[in-house]
């Protein structure tokens, strides 16, 4: 499954780019169904920015009819990324901690001139592809009745996440104005 969420966040452009590059962490209390995102590995390459982060979802967001499958393991994973110096344009690569490969995800966040001078815009595009029948506990038999539910809470976990930064960058930015 491709998606693509573009956002205007009302802050210059390389700010915001600071921000989700450098202090991802910052935004926590900004965005939906994310208990934690933990910087793993921070490596400055010649060519770029090498960024592996690790986002804790929330289990209680999952749908009824999977949450007896889903433990806090099972939502959370590693966000390896590249930034390369001469674009601000993430390339990255989720990667599930557990759960037999769950899940596919990769994609790109772009941060790009917005519509009003001293804003921008976040682009997210990816590609994410789901496999049930790698979840522990699952019967195979209910693996494809279930795709579509499993499908639905891992796209309703990950794409709404990656949609609703840049409402959490404005927020951040937002609460970060009014202190000052």
């Amino acid at each position: 499954m491709d998606f693509e969420c573009v956002d205007e966040v009302g802050y210059p452009l390389d700010d915001v780019y600071r921000l989700i590059r450098d202090d991802m962490t910052a935004i926590v209390p900004y965005l939906s169904d994310v208990e934690e995102i933990k910087v793993l590995e921070r490596k400055e390459e010649p060519n770029g920015l090498r960024l592996t982060n690790l986002w804790r979802g929330s289990v209680s967001a999952a749908p009824r009819v999977v949450q007896s499958f889903i433990t806090q393991d099972l939502v959370t994973w590693n966000d390896h990324a590249f930034w390369p110096n001469d674009r601000k344009v993430a390339e990255w690569r989720l990667e599930p901690r557990v759960g037999g490969k769950l899940f596919d995800c990769s994609g790109t966040t772009a941060v790009i001139p917005g519509l009003r001078e001293g804003t921008c815009k976040l682009q997210i595009r990816g590609r994410l592809n789901v496999y049930p029948e790698r979840l522990p506990g699952v019967p195979r038999l209910l693996a494809g009745t279930l795709r579509g539910k499993i499908e639905g809470f891992v796209v309703g976990m990950i794409v709404p996440n990656l949609q609703t930064l840049a409402r959490g960058v404005q927020g951040y930015f937002d609460d970060k104005a009014k202190k000052v």
